[in-house]
């Protein structure tokens, strides 16, 4: 049996561990049974369940998580602090290997619906909702430098001496926002059309696995790029353009 299946089956068998974190509990009482499997993860692999009046969905977590810049235990505890907001899953279920959340029936947004003014709105609430959270005493904020050197230094060496010039600007662009002046914000560090979801409740935000302590401006820059107002915007926009680009070249 592979890996993926082993995991699910083991989550599923231990269904009576599954608790709802969040401050309006959801029973969970009865076995949980596959419907069926979600597609679309490029990292992961998802699945939907039902366990009686409640549908959940199960991540089996990549093998290469840490590659790309994951840190499970990270990733658990912001879940923690975001689940006050109520515009975020509720989590049933955590492990390095394993997620089990709510499934949030509703239509995910496209990349019109981000240049809707009524939707911008939206989001940027939503945005400054999660980045008032406060964080934990002594929070360490992501070290960007850091980050793009995890990733580079995983590439070919072949191609980083073809693309030098490229990595120098991006490391220099990340110690200039390392050195810049600002307070780390719960940031999702991956917050694209397909991971905000309108339903009758409201608008939610889902996969939170690059989720850090970041910077401030950096999701506004992921939605709406240049156009955001901010001191370094130009920067963060560069930096995440090279994060981004490190990531597609790791994943192929």
């Amino acid at each position: 049996m592979d890996r993926v299946k082993t995991l699910l089956q083991q989550t599923l068998s231990d269904w009576q561990s599954w608790s709802d974190t969040s401050e309006t509990s959801s029973s969970i009482t009865t076995a949980p049974v596959v419907i069926e499997e979600l597609r679309g993860g490029r990292t992961n692999r998802s699945f939907l369940v039902n366990a009686g009046p409640l549908q959940a969905v199960v991540r089996i977590n990549a093998e290469h998580s840490h590659n790309l810049g994951i840190d499970r235990h990270r990733e658990s505890d912001i879940l923690s602090l975001l689940q006050q907001t109520g515009r975020v899953p509720k989590i049933f279920f955590i492990t390095n290997h394993v997620l089990v959340c709510e499934f949030i029936a509703g239509r995910h947004w496209t990349t019109e619906d981000i240049e809707s003014n009524v939707n911008s709105e939206k989001i940027s609430q939503l945005i400054n909702t999660i980045q008032a959270i406060p964080l934990p005493k002594d929070t360490k904020k992501r070290c960007y430098v850091d980050y793009c050197q995890h990733y580079i230094q995983q590439l070919p060496v072949s191609f980083q001496e073809e693309q030098r010039s490229v990595i120098n600007v991006l490391e220099s662009v990340a110690q200039e926002v390392d050195q810049s002046s600002w307070e780390p914000v719960i940031s999702h560090h991956d917050l694209i059309p397909e991971n905000l979801i309108e339903t009758e409740q409201g608008l939610f935000l889902l996969d939170w696995e690059y989720a850090d302590y970041g910077h401030p401006a950096i999701d506004f820059v992921r939605l709406y790029g240049g156009d955001y107002s901010h001191p370094i915007s130009g920067k963060v926009l560069l930096l995440q353009q090279g994060i981004d680009e490190l990531w597609s070249v790791l994943q192929d």
